[in-house]
């Protein structure tokens, strides 16, 4: 009885330090931070600085006139603008093989290009916020989660498929975006201009 306990006890321990060693496996490397960005993690705060690393489950936050990006392990780009919270759920890439990306955007503006896990087929890359859950196929994309709306852009060639409570939504044609509003039906696609490209994209940069 005594062999039996110890050995759940010998397992116990060794499953609690895979769970960490994996919580602290590097997925990614700051690349740009200016103004006031950190990392939540492991219940500590740390200053988020050019050349850093980043981990699995960091929340990530900017604060104002600040700006943050991002370089993946598999070449995934991320930007963020001012007053933005986003976490790392979930990121799993082993080179030729089917991986997973999963982010939660809790506010504020966004910017990806999608890197090698989604060019592999049956691979999973999504963005979550509070008003839709984001399906990513190989683009780049832009987005603002305010409290109560989104807006999201297809930058370039690719798809983002968009579910809400009021309906889904497929954005397949470059420039092409669309706001989503709380309790409210979906929105019209429409097409930005170049000026507008613009503009979003200095909201990241």
């Amino acid at each position: 009885m005594r062999r039996f306990a110890f050995l759940a006890c010998f397992i116990s321990v060794l499953s609690l330090g895979f769970n960490a060693a994996s919580a602290n496996d590097k997925i990614g490397t700051t690349i740009k931070a200016t103004g006031t960005t950190t990392a939540y993690r492991l219940n500590l705060i740390y200053a988020q600085r050019n050349t850093d690393p980043v981990f699995f489950g960091d929340e990530l936050k900017t604060g104002a006139s600040s700006r943050l990006q991002v370089v993946f392990n598999d070449s995934t780009e991320l930007y963020l603008g001012d007053h933005s919270t986003l976490t790392i759920d979930e990121l799993v890439y082993i080179p030729n093989q089917k991986g997973q990306a999963l982010f939660s955007l809790s506010q504020g503006v966004f910017r990806m290009v999608s890197g090698a896990i989604n060019k592999i087929a049956g691979s999973s890359f999504r963005v979550r916020t509070p008003l839709a859950t984001i399906g990513v196929r190989g683009t780049d994309f832009w987005g603002h989660q305010t409290e109560d709306k989104l807006i999201l852009a297809l930058l370039d060639d690719g798809e983002v498929e968009i579910s809400t409570q009021e309906g889904d939504v497929t954005l397949s044609t470059p420039l092409s975006a669309i706001v989503i509003e709380k309790d409210k039906p979906l929105g019209q696609v429409f097409q930005l201009s170049q000026e507008q490209v613009d503009q979003a994209k200095q909201t990241v940069e």
